[in-house]
């Protein structure tokens, strides 16, 4: 009879040993923060990716959507995208260290142009330029504000695991109760563009903010404006078990939700050739 309950005992220990065991090898002990960090160190890791998003940006008030089929190569950093919607077949072409992006509009005046990236023309309507594409620029701004809330960001992320499009995802929220506005005097040959890159902002939400500004390069020094302290109140992340990059992103400000992106039929370090790249590439419309 002892021995019944002992070996009965060792049983339910052995059980309990294999449940712990499950919920350790199934990643259930991370926290948000070291589920991040691991999205962190899998996006760098990517040196080509191809994928399609859904854009869906807060403009003058307004939800505008977008998709698009994006392929890309980080160093040196090569995109081509072809929007699918609003505008089918709208493609861009661009190579760093071109002063340019190629732009073939798929309609009128049905010639390709040349427009610089930064240039109010590739920005209208656009919360980012084509340099954000992939993962980098979310990934810079997250660990900014890992680093900078670093005492506190456990308190500041959370975790779930969900499901999103079929896919088994671990859910992370950063909630930033430290976000507000303030008076920034424009030191000298500074832009919009170069204060939101400085402190990792949204150089849209900056044009946003301040009404009188008609575009990224419409201050001067010793002008005062406002801005954010930081990117955003709350960013949330669907991020991929498997591959661990982020499936959907959504940033929210003081109004709400600001912008929202989704990846699909993802492909991390495709072999993607130089020739890709060029506008006589056959399979594209230049």
């Amino acid at each position: 009879m002892i021995y019944v309950i002992n070996n009965f005992n060792l049983t339910l220990c052995g059980i309990f040993f294999l449940i712990f065991s499950f919920f350790i090898s199934n990643g259930q002990t991370l926290s948000g923060p070291e589920v991040t960090q691991k999205m962190f160190a899998a996006t760098k890791d990517i040196k080509t990716l191809i994928y399609r998003m859904k854009k869906i940006e807060r403009i003058k008030g307004e939800m505008t959507t977008q998709v698009s089929f994006v392929k890309l190569i980080r160093e040196p950093f090569k995109v081509y995208t072809k929007q699918e919607y609003p505008n089918d077949g709208l493609e861009v072409l661009f190579k760093e260290g071109d002063n340019s992006a190629l732009i073939n509009p798929n309609g009128f005046p049905w010639l390709n142009l040349k427009l610089d990236p930064h240039g109010n023309r590739m920005r209208k309507e656009q919360h980012h330029t084509i340099h954000n594409a992939g993962y980098d620029h979310v990934v810079s701004i997250l660990e900014h504000l890992f680093t900078k809330y670093n005492a506190e960001i456990h308190s500041l992320t959370s975790l779930e695991s969900t499901i999103w499009n079929s896919k088994p995802c671990w859910k992370v929220e950063f909630q930033n109760p430290n976000f507000k506005y303030s008076k920034y005097t424009v030191g000298p040959n500074e832009t919009v563009n170069s204060i939101a890159d400085k402190y990792k902002l949204s150089s849209y939400m900056i044009l946003e903010v301040n009404k009188s500004i008609n575009d990224y390069d419409d201050i001067t020094e010793g002008q005062i404006i406002t801005i954010p302290n930081d990117y955003s109140p709350k960013m949330s992340l669907m991020i991929d078990k498997e591959i661990m990059v982020p499936l959907v992103m959504k940033v929210y400000d003081d109004k709400g939700l600001y912008e929202h992106y989704e990846f699909s039929d993802i492909k991390i370090n495709p072999t993607i050739t130089d020739a890709e790249f060029t506008e006589e590439y056959p399979d594209y419309g230049f």
